[in-house]
């Protein structure tokens, strides 16, 4: 096949892992619904699940998260990227056949323990994967699909949740990873690993179908400058994961690397946001808004799929990383400042009714927050992650950005969840805006653009030295 775009194809393809992450992520708003209303309709536990069994689920699912990353490090480094992620495919069919035959809580923490793993297993695998297969000139478009299939996955819940038993949506769940792993088997290894691994006429043949050339003579540049930038090293070290820790710490370029990847993985799930979609419908119905819950949580979903779609036309473009993470910042702080503000009043007006003349605030401000992150923060901090890392340590820099997303994510659940029981709404959504305040700090003096630069020219620009963008 020799088409222009088969890179795009194969990313697109690649990150149908993602949207089961996107399920994984938005499975409670519509779930927990069911399985806490008292008349038992739709519960196949036969009980209402208390507040305790929904901490141990958000608990196991995190545990699980933390295990999977380090699984698929190990397999990516022996077996290759694209069969580490051609596996995420199992961990979600286990998970969500778990979940269709739950007879009791107990199965159905240990069923959100596998769903973390798979989690924290995919999103390495498939950053590893898309951060191989991309070209400079499409590798903060790609960088953005990762955004795009999870909120295809959350929107995929959101709209299906709410009308579809248990069982049905626990199925239709369960079709999104054999769809991925039947698609998947038609796409290539990536040229890096083929290039560590000497296989230099794989690598070749995998260039030329990924850009879509006619003759070997159109990628042979592409693939001296790989060769260059994959090795750097002794052959073999890439599976001496302690060297690479050092590495880490002890070079100037990866070191600063590592502080820019951690602190945008960081502020990203300090958003918040994982919290939002899983309490969306809970949120809005808290917020007396103008639409039912439900419908406003699509709205929701289809607000963020809409705008992680379109990043991938200006990240590569005019506008570039770092003013798109600058732009996001700010507008989520002001959205989140709002809603604190909303909910002030409501706490403080709630007799009055003078509220029934701003019950769209909600909605609005919640839209705009998840636009801003879902086309900023979200997309650009993963391309850039991508980027940073040289070939050699990328997969221990990147299971330790995972691994850091992973626990600040729980870690800002919980956050939320005991601000909002101690001191209400109000305090939690300001605590996100102060959060917001300080990502923007973050982007302004940590954050270097990369849009041009190629990945060794990066490693320049890490180092300290001065690069010439394409």
């Amino acid at each position: 096949m020799r088409w222009r775009y088969c890179e795009l194809l194969a990313g697109a393809v690649a990150n149908l892992a993602t949207v089961s992450l996107g399920c994984a992520i938005a499975w409670p708003a519509p779930v927990l619904l069911k399985l806490t209303d008292v008349n038992l309709e739709d519960n196949p536990f036969g009980v209402v699940v208390t507040e305790r069994d929904k901490a141990w689920m958000d608990g196991a699912m995190a545990i699980g998260g933390l295990c999977g990353p380090l699984v698929a490090r190990w397999i990516s480094l022996r077996q290759g990227r694209r069969i580490a992620l051609l596996l995420s495919a199992v961990p979600y069919i286990v998970a969500w056949l778990l979940l269709m035959i739950v007879g009791s809580i107990s199965l159905a923490i240990v069923a959100r323990a596998v769903t973390g793993f798979a989690n924290g297993y995919v999103l390495l695998a498939v950053t590893l994967y898309i951060g191989e297969i991309a070209s400079d000139r499409y590798r903060g478009a790609l960088g953005c699909f990762i955004q795009i299939g999870t909120t295809l996955g959350v929107l995929y819940v959101y709209c299906l949740g709410p009308f579809v038993s248990y069982l049905a949506l626990q199925a239709l769940c369960c079709a999104v990873p054999i769809l991925f792993g039947t698609l998947f088997l038609y796409m290539p290894e990536t040229p890096h690993f083929l290039i560590e691994r000497g296989l230099y006429q794989r690598a070749a043949e995998t260039l030329m179908f990924l850009r879509g050339a006619h003759s070997l003579d159109e990628v042979q540049p592409e693939l001296e400058e790989l060769k260059q930038y994959i090795l750097q090293r002794a052959p073999g070290a890439t599976t001496r994961g302690f060297i690479h820790l050092w590495q880490l710490v002890t070079s100037r370029a990866n070191c600063r690397a590592l502080i820019i990847t951690i602190g945008l993985v960081v502020f990203q799930q300090a958003t918040g946001i994982d919290s939002i979609i899983a309490k969306s419908e809970k949120l809005f119905a808290k917020a007396n808004s103008a639409l039912d819950p439900v419908h406003s949580t699509i709205v929701l979903g289809v607000i963020q799929f809409l705008a992680s779609c379109a990043t991938p036309f200006f990240i590569d473009g005019c506008t570039g990383r770092r003013p798109i993470l600058l732009g996001s910042s700010i507008g989520m702080t002001l959205s989140v400042a709002i809603l604190g503000t909303y909910f002030l009043l409501e706490r403080l007006l709630i007799a009055s009714g003078m509220l029934e003349f701003i019950n769209w605030l909600p909605l609005t401000a919640l839209v705009v927050f998840v636009a801003l992150y879902n086309g900023g923060y979200g997309p650009v901090a993963w391309a850039l992650v991508m980027e940073m890392f040289p070939h050699a340590i990328k997969p221990s820099g990147v299971t330790i950005c995972v691994l850091t997303a992973i626990l600040f994510d729980y870690a800002i659940l919980q956050l939320l969840n005991s601000f909002i029981v101690s001191v209400g709404y109000d305090w939690a959504f300001w605590m996100l805006a102060i959060i917001g305040s300080a990502s923007f700090a973050f982007a302004w003096w940590m954050v270097f653009e990369t849009r041009g630069l190629t990945l060794v020219a990066i490693q320049e620009r890490l180092a300290g030295n001065k690069v010439v963008r394409l």
